[in-house]
């Protein structure tokens, strides 16, 4: 019955213009995207990338938020990685300046003007980043010194490849099926798991292999249950008037009511200090400056306290973000506005709280769920329960989450077609 529903479905995409031609869309971004990756840029090899990063977590973190390119020396090598921190970066200031608070309140408008400051922020940003990896590629000997002008070159094709890549994901989320950046940081993954299947998963015997696929499978399955659970919070309508009383409602909300970005931020967060500070090494510095930043360094590739680190900024994160996407105040306001109220609730300040209680402790019990199903893989590892993994915890926990994204948007988008021929 669900593999007749499941055709049934596919059959509804194809047989809807709209549809098709957003899935066309975003596969032709797909393309460029991966010939942008194939492109190498002048100066860097994928070979001195690669050593930079042997033997450190760090590499892996900055290229899952770089969009899975890193390792590529391409012109998109640095992704998506200037644009997160960017966002980022006018997120937490938006708590601490009227003037972004006020833009972030202003609806439709104000998220146009806060996008085109983070646009702008990007550029320079890309541009510290070009330079920080080939300083610190330059510094450890990876690479030969680079003359004025092909320096020029090599940070202005990262640089743009960066944009473009930005731009991509703008693309994606305005003419596409939508989440632009996560789309494009779930086809890096995605690109990595034949590499690492053939690296790892042939090496292993049969038992390992059987006890890889029970262990991911049951992974993919919890994140799954997670991100579809919510809690429904009835609402009544006194205007909407039914047979036998006020027609009812609900409110639904998820138990990750903030999607995959506080992982993407906390991976993020993680990797630019380390990134810094190994600019810091190559560096003619004094001792204290490089004392101090080798054990900055060996803290965050702890693995212990890099798990812990990554379990408070996802949780933190994840707070901090629903306090972004979910408005109650709002939410109050346009239901009082509709004649709508939660039995037992008074209208206006006294809903918003009550909303604003009840999305918190539930963001607390999701954000506590993703992290540590960010880091559960690595701890099983480290507990000699597995060898490997097909992807992290936080890759498997962006891909998981952006399907089920893409799944929802497809839904819905055959759902408003269906109505459509109606109206």
């Amino acid at each position: 019955m669900r593999m007749d529903k499941f055709i049934e479905t596919f059959k509804r995409i194809f047989a809807t213009k709209d549809i098709k031609k957003k899935m066309l869309f975003s596969f032709i971004i797909l393309l460029a995207y991966r010939f942008l990756a194939a492109t190498p840029v002048t100066g860097i090899t994928s070979e001195a990338i690669s050593k930079l990063f042997e033997g450190s977590s760090f590499g892996n973190l900055l290229s899952t938020v770089s969009g899975g390119v890193l390792e590529t020396a391409s012109i998109a090598a640095i992704g998506l990685s200037p644009y997160i921190n960017a966002s980022i970066i006018l997120q937490l200031l938006g708590t601490v300046i009227p003037k972004l608070e006020e833009l972030q309140k202003e609806g439709a408008e104000g998220r146009r003007v806060i996008s085109m400051y983070t646009r702008l922020l990007t550029v320079p940003l890309a541009i510290m980043q070009s330079f920080v990896i080939y300083s610190t590629l330059r510094g450890f000997g990876l690479i030969t010194q680079l003359d004025t002008l092909h320096l020029v070159t090599m940070i202005a094709s990262l640089t743009a490849g960066s944009i473009i890549v930005m731009w991509f994901a703008e693309l994606v989320s305005e003419s596409g099926i939508g989440g632009g950046s996560s789309f494009l940081i779930f086809l890096g993954i995605i690109a990595g798991i034949p590499g690492t299947l053939q690296n790892n998963f042939m090496l292993m015997d049969t038992f390992q292999r059987a006890v890889l696929i029970v262990i991911t499978l049951l992974l993919i399955m919890s994140v799954i249950y997670v991100s579809e659970a919510e809690r429904r919070i009835r609402v009544q309508y006194s205007r909407r008037v039914r047979m036998g009383g006020a027609m009812d409602s609900y409110i639904p909300i998820k138990l990750t009511q903030f999607g995959v970005m506080p992982v993407i931020f906390a991976v993020s967060l993680l990797s630019f200090p380390q990134l810094i500070g190994k600019f810091i090494l190559t560096r003619d510095v004094s001792d204290t400056v490089i004392k101090i930043t080798n054990d900055v360094m060996n803290f965050l590739n702890n693995p212990l306290y890099s798990n812990i680190l990554t379990f408070v900024l996802i949780i933190a994160f994840a707070i901090f973000y629903l306090t972004v996407v979910f408005k109650t105040d709002e939410l109050a306001e346009n239901l009082q506005k509709q004649g709508g109220f939660i039995p037992g609730i008074r209208p206006g300040k006294r809903t918003s709280e009550y909303l604003r209680g009840i999305s918190l402790r539930l963001a607390v019990i999701g954000a506590v769920f993703l992290a540590l199903i960010s880091i559960l893989p690595n701890i099983m590892i480290q507990l000699g329960l597995m060898t490997t993994t097909i992807v992290s915890g936080t890759g498997l926990l962006i891909m998981v989450s952006v399907a089920l994204d893409i799944r929802r948007e497809i839904s819905s988008m055959i759902v408003v077609r269906d109505y459509s021929r109606y109206l």
